[in-house]
């Protein structure tokens, strides 16, 4: 899960200040975010219940690792590549 929260912490935070937005997203303290991204720290349940209140598209997928794009259920990775496609089209 720990590797989970990583890449979603990639895709909504700025990498130059990643733990303060995670921080104001979830009011959870940044030095939290800091240790489980560290590995000195596992991921505690009102850190995962944060993630799925702020970003419940994610939710399923953290918890489970899969996704189930019919019922809304995505990994930031999926959602960036809509993104990605929807300015290639928008730019073609």
């Amino acid at each position: 899960m720990r590797e989970r929260i990583c890449e979603l912490i990639e895709h909504v935070a700025d990498a130059d200040r990643c733990w303060r937005e995670m921080e104001n997203f979830t009011g959870i303290p940044s030095k939290r975010w800091q240790n489980v991204s560290r590995g000195l720290q596992r991921p505690t349940s009102e850190m995962i219940e944060a993630i799925g209140q702020v970003w419940p598209q994610f939710a399923f997928w953290l918890v489970t690792g899969r996704t189930d794009e019919t019922s809304g259920h995505i990994s930031p990775a999926q959602e960036q590549a809509a993104r990605n496609a929807n300015t290639i089209w928008k730019a073609g």
